[in-house]
């Protein structure tokens, strides 16, 4: 059975910042201990989530929250699917209309597509005589550019993932033809797995692949990547511990972090709308919880990291030039307040990352931006937050030195083809005799659970 990769740690909030940016507190009014699963973000004012359990206690809410000032938050029951069902992945174009997509999360039937045209109040199922999901499928996400015209797709059946689109906003879908196939042995795609700017989507798989498509979902191609998995794990068909984040700002350029053994992260680019990619040598720390574009920057992205008791750690970052360089929002070291998941950005000024509620009437549930980050790369002059990490001598020739303003619980050596090859536990001093001449990618993993990259070049 599938399969979602949710964070299931809990709360209490404290704030720290650096330079002139941080995170507020927003009540969504969910369940307490509800977290934000998906976001769609349809202006500066209008923002819709779905909810996760972020107790750990395995039930699978029917619940949304919207705002339609950018502030205030109500929460509401998405009516209809079965108790059975999984809400997953949200589409919205204003404070009226939205769609979800589900799926069964036990053995019973519970996809569907659920329309609301009149704000949450009432939910209607879509495609009810082309319904596009039957008992063999597993919906995985769903997208609206606008009233009109949107695609969803889930996991393969018949030999081929199953991709769907509409022209007439969700009541009759017609089957994309040459969809994907699947690779030998079992390969699904993901809840909420997908990135989209313009009419270019991406989704990723239990094998790593991406599937791509350029024409709002028309056609498609499959492309390999250096991810082992986008998170289904092995009971899903792929690497336990492994999963993937990705993120673009167009039809070329885009970022991907692959994780592996839920500890160690390589942080890849691609310029070619991810047919190849190539390891980023990338300084500063950065989180690998979720990754996002910032629309309307030159190459600015944010990634924020949600687990206090994993490698991930807790906080956020931002990077201006495509993830060579990262500066730090707020770090809070083992601190379950300092949580910040699941990311989306409108533009410099207005964005959101998820957190968990404490209640219906309570003032927490969701973070939104502080200030307005730079929209070029010359803009990035605030290193406040960095941890100094110093290697020495480099180039090197038989032993690295490692110093930094945070304590330095581990270090992985990556060829720049992304393979690791060396690994140690303690990481002030490290031997590289035994590895080749040539460029090296060292990376640093902090106490408190960030990652820092720098360069290390073997004489």
């Amino acid at each position: 059975m599938k399969k979602v990769l949710l964070s299931l740690s809990l709360i209490t909030l404290s704030v720290s910042t650096y330079a002139q940016y941080s995170w507020t507190q927003q009540g969504t009014k969910l369940a307490t201990s509800n977290g934000v699963n998906e976001m769609a973000i349809v202006d500066a004012n209008t923002v819709w989530i779905t909810a996760y359990d972020g107790s750990g206690g395995g039930t699978y809410p029917k619940s949304f929250s919207k705002t339609t000032d950018g502030t205030n938050w109500t929460a509401g029951t998405i009516a209809g699917p079965v108790s059975a069902a999984l809400v997953g992945d949200i589409a919205a174009i204003d404070a009226n209309t939205a769609w979800v997509v589900t799926a069964p999360s036990s053995g019973s039937n519970g996809n569907g597509i659920w329309k609301t045209t009149n704000g949450g109040s009432t939910w209607a199922r879509q495609g009810t005589t082309t319904q596009p999901y039957n008992t063999s499928s597993f919906a995985n996400v769903i997208h609206f550019w606008d009233a009109n015209e949107g695609f969803t797709a889930g996991d393969p059946v018949g030999g081929v993932f199953q991709i769907f689109r509409t022209t007439n906003g969700g009541t009759t879908w017609t089957a994309v033809a040459g969809a994907p196939a699947p690779l030998a042995g079992v390969e699904y795609g993901l809840t909420g797995v997908k990135y989209v700017i313009g009419n270019n989507v991406w989704m990723g798989t239990t094998k790593g692949r991406i599937l791509r498509s350029y024409d709002k979902g028309a056609t498609w191609t499959a492309h390999v990547t250096p991810a082992l998995d986008f998170g289904g794990g092995a009971a899903g068909g792929g690497v336990d511990g492994s999963s993937a984040k990705m993120a673009f700002k167009d039809a070329n350029n885009g970022i991907l972090i692959a994780i592996d053994n839920s500890t160690d992260a390589v942080m890849y680019s691609t310029e070619d709308g991810g047919a190849t990619w190539e390891p980023i040598e990338s300084t500063g720390t950065w989180f690998f919880g979720d990754i996002t574009y910032v629309p309307g920057t030159e190459n600015t992205y944010v990634s924020t990291g949600i687990n206090s008791d994993a490698a991930q750690g807790t906080g956020s970052s931002y990077s201006a030039d495509g993830g060579v360089t990262w500066t730090i929002i707020d770090n809070i070291a083992g601190v379950d307040g300092g949580q910040r998941g699941k990311v989306n950005f409108l533009n410099t000024s207005t964005g959101w990352a998820g957190f968990f509620s404490d209640g219906p009437t309570g003032s927490e549930g969701i973070l939104k931006f502080v200030g307005t980050l730079p929209a070029t790369s010359m803009a990035v002059a605030d290193v406040a937050g960095k941890s100094n990490l110093k290697v020495f001598p480099n180039p090197a020739v038989d032993v690295v030195n490692l110093t930094a303003n945070k304590e330095i619980k581990s270090v992985n050596i990556y060829d720049l083809s992304g393979k690791k090859v060396k690994s140690v536990n303690e990481g002030k001093q490290i031997n590289v005799s035994n590895l080749a001449k040539g460029t090296y990618i060292l990376q640093a993993y902090y106490g408190n659970g960030s990652v820092e990259n720098t360069k290390l070049i073997k004489k």
